[in-house]
């Protein structure tokens, strides 16, 4: 019954079924409903900020059903892909048969919604309930295409989801297991992407089972990690072909996306290429809560460079790879071996966090690729998520994009040949000592670091 669409409507909640039969029932003889009759003032629905809505959409009865066929799905053993660039595990509805019946919910039950809140200037909205909407127009009252796919998170899978927008014009985003499954992995949402604020937080989500959140496909959001249990959504990425063929669509989009000031909650380490920069590096390729990921540290942070062992030398064989993961430091280092000589460059890409250590080693092949100074025989690791190829010896992209660049570590074989160690900088705290003499009842962190240690004096320093 799921793949039926003259079921459409069986699915839907009954506080917007209610509203649904009242438009249709509305209009006259030979004439369809106008947009501007349907009332979007749903019992539930919510202004959760502006430009972001929410409302009740669908019975437990479709949401249980959902993930019992995405279940089934996975176990016959039928092929699948990604729903999407970002997220692995999940499920491509349109490609199991039921995009005839998504195309009826869109077409019969959220059509007249996105004409509401993101359709044009008749269709269009100013206020639900006396709150301002502060929408604009994304083609909501033509929407014609939809790409619908599931998605889930746990721990141990695809644990959050990194700042991004959405490749659609207005996304419908419905919560499908209950709140009690799950832990974290709140839907966190920034500026919109031609905007100055572009990377400033703007409103966390909660979801919940049967219930809808839909915005601007351009809006920058993201999904937290996930502590604990399952979480699976049904997104529904709708699009309107004729508004996309509009000069007023071209004029939005020909601008692109807009930096500028940065909240650490809206960083991407997907599409922002100081993200490096300004995440601390215990906090980076992380999805952490707002107050918790600009949090500030308590204590002064030094730090020092320390040679750190990989593995036996006799165990990294030409053309191969070893990992060395610093947990405490959320640091991974890839150490690899090309011409016999070594290499260690930051593991995770700097495309989408790819491990560098999984990919394939190959000669550049080519004079001055990505560097003037490159050769045809520098070596480059490939990596296998997206295939973005980056020289060994530098770090740089092959294909000459400077934004997307590996950090790259001195490595060295230790003083018996019999070891492969990388040079990596530590932090180390420095402590904060309650009081002194000379000013008793204050807290100290820059004294130097050996007066912390207990040396008494600078002639003693001197000597040490």
């Amino acid at each position: 019954e799921l793949f039926e669409p003259k079921n459409c409507m069986r699915w839907v909640h009954p506080s917007l079924l209610q509203v649904l039969n009242q438009w249709q029932s509305g209009k006259k003889t030979d004439e369809e409903p106008t947009f501007q009759s349907f009332n979007v003032a749903i019992e539930g629905f919510k202004v959760e900020a502006p430009g972001i809505f929410s409302f009740p959409a669908l019975t437990d009865e479709f949401c249980e059903l959902l993930l019992q066929e995405v279940q089934h799905y996975r176990k016959s053993g039928l092929p699948s892909r990604a729903p999407n660039s970002m997220n692995n595990y999940g499920l491509v509805l349109n490609e199991i048969g039921m995009r005839p019946a998504f195309s009826a919910i869109l077409k019969e039950v959220l059509l007249p919604i996105g004409a509401r809140l993101f359709g044009s200037d008749e269709d269009r909205i100013k206020e639900v309930n006396g709150v301002a909407i502060e929408s604009e127009d994304w083609g909501g009252s033509t929407l014609d295409d939809h790409h619908s796919f599931i998605v889930q998170y746990r721990p141990s899978d695809d644990k959050h989801l990194d700042m991004h927008i959405d490749e659609c014009d207005v996304t419908f985003n419905f919560g499908i297991t209950s709140h009690n499954n799950f832990e974290g992995n709140d839907l966190t949402f920034c500026g919109m992407f031609d905007s100055a604020d572009h990377r400033k937080y703007h409103h966390t989500y909660k979801h919940v089972k049967g219930r809808c959140v839909v915005h601007s496909g351009k809006r920058r959001h993201g999904a937290m990690d996930i502590e604990k249990g399952e979480r699976a959504s049904l997104i529904m990425w709708t699009k309107s072909r004729s508004f996309r063929r509009t000069e007023a669509y071209r004029e939005r989009n020909r601008k692109g996306l807009t930096y500028g000031d940065a909240d650490r909650v809206c960083l991407s380490y997907t599409h922002d290429p100081d993200y490096k920069n300004l995440m601390p590096k215990k906090q980076q390729y992380h999805m952490k809560p707002r107050e918790e990921g600009q949090a500030g540290n308590e204590v002064p942070l030094q730090t020092e460079k320390k040679w750190i062992t990989v593995c036996p030398a006799a165990d990294l064989s030409e053309g191969q790879s070893k990992l060395l993961n610093l947990k405490e430091e959320n640091e991974q280092i890839a150490v690899f071996k090309h011409r016999e000589e070594l290499f260690a460059l930051d593991n995770r890409c700097a495309h989408m966090g790819g491990s560098l250590c999984e990919g394939e080693i190959e000669d550049v092949g080519k004079e001055n690729l990505g560097c003037s100074d490159s050769k045809a025989t520098d070596g480059m690791v490939i990596c296998p998520r997206h295939y973005m190829c980056f020289n060994l010896k530098t770090g740089e992209n092959v294909e000459g994009d400077f934004t997307m660049k590996q950090k790259v570590y001195p490595v060295r074989l230790s003083s018996d040949g019999q070891h492969i160690e990388v040079e990596v900088e530590l932090e180390v705290l420095q402590p904060l000592v309650p009081t002194t003499p000379e000013n008793p009842g204050v807290l100290h962190a820059e004294r130097p670091f050996s007066w912390l240690c207990g040396i008494p004096n600078k002639d003693s320093l001197a000597k040490n």
